[in-house]
């Protein structure tokens, strides 16, 4: 008898955590108010000036057409797109070899390396925008995608070296020193050995590196005055400002609403690996 009431007392008590429960459902809400509002004033006309929470007086699908007709749309998807790619590319391989080669090193001079890496993911990145700004200018890097994908990956390089370092270090070294007894060299080692290893950290710091870059509003803005340059951010902002010479809030909604579908649907799809890869993270 004792042992079924110590079993029974061990069970969770669905009435004592009740608060959370809603507390998760109003940071719920909070979360979705701005989605439902954005995409509310999407299917709106202009004369429909009901509250922002109220259903449209009528359903304007119109809004959706003409922004997918609008050449810009597709301009700011292509640019955002060679961006990403980009950043993704030059973070994950830098990074990743860097990290191999701190874990894999001991002494003063790796510790003082790891520590200065730290030490720069402390910084904000709007401290260094006015340093920043006169340094692509004098390498004539204003107005190129490559320029920004080579300030974007550095500033997520220290963050993803870090992450890298803690699932590197807890890989034995016997496994190199098998490989090195086989032939292998050290790219070798770390490409056909390490790097698959490391798939769980790799995954989450491409959709982060991605939404991030993809996401980016105020490095583009500076750096990117062309407007065949423009990113799907600043394409959204122009329409907030002007849509065909005149106000026009629910296609700028339209126009906001598809520019942020490939990141919400990313993390729709990919947010186990996000999980994940983060749990590990902290683990290591």
């Amino acid at each position: 008898m004792m042992e079924g009431k110590l079993k029974k007392s061990k069970g969770p008590n669905t009435h004592s955590v009740w608060w959370c429960y809603i507390v998760a459902i109003l940071l719920i809400l909070i979360y979705l108010l701005p989605i439902y509002i954005m995409l509310n004033l999407s299917f709106r006309t202009l004369q429909d000036l009901g509250t922002k929470l109220s259903l449209p007086a009528a359903w304007n699908f119109g809004n959706y057409v003409e922004v997918f007709k609008s050449g810009d749309l597709w301009l700011g998807f292509k640019n955002s797109i060679i961006l990403v790619v980009e950043t993704v590319t030059l973070e994950i391989v830098l990074s990743a070899l860097a990290a191999y080669g701190l874990a894999r090193s001991s002494g003063r001079l790796a510790e003082s390396i790891r520590n200065i890496n730290m030490g720069i993911m402390m910084i904000p990145s709007v401290a260094l925008l006015v340093g920043t700004y006169g340094l692509m200018v004098k390498f004539h890097m204003t107005n190129t995608l490559y320029g920004l994908a080579l300030l974007s990956a550095a500033g997520g390089i220290p963050g993803t070296m870090f992450m890298y370092v803690n699932f590197v270090v807890s890989i034995p070294t016997a496994l190199d020193e098998a490989a090195a007894i086989d032939g292998a060299g050290v790219l070798r080692t770390f490409t056909q050995i390490i790097m698959p290893q490391l798939k769980a950290v790799t995954v989450t710091r491409i959709i982060m590196s991605a939404t991030g870059c993809w996401n980016n509003y105020l490095m583009p803005m500076y750096l990117l005055q062309d407007k065949s340059k423009f990113t799907i951010i600043l394409v959204i902002k122009s329409a907030f400002n002007r849509t065909n010479g005149v106000g026009n809030l629910p296609k700028a909604c339209a126009t906001c609403a598809l520019g942020l579908l490939p990141v919400i649907l990313l993390y729709l799809f990919l947010q186990k690996y996000i999980i994940e890869g983060q749990i590990d993270s902290s683990v290591k």
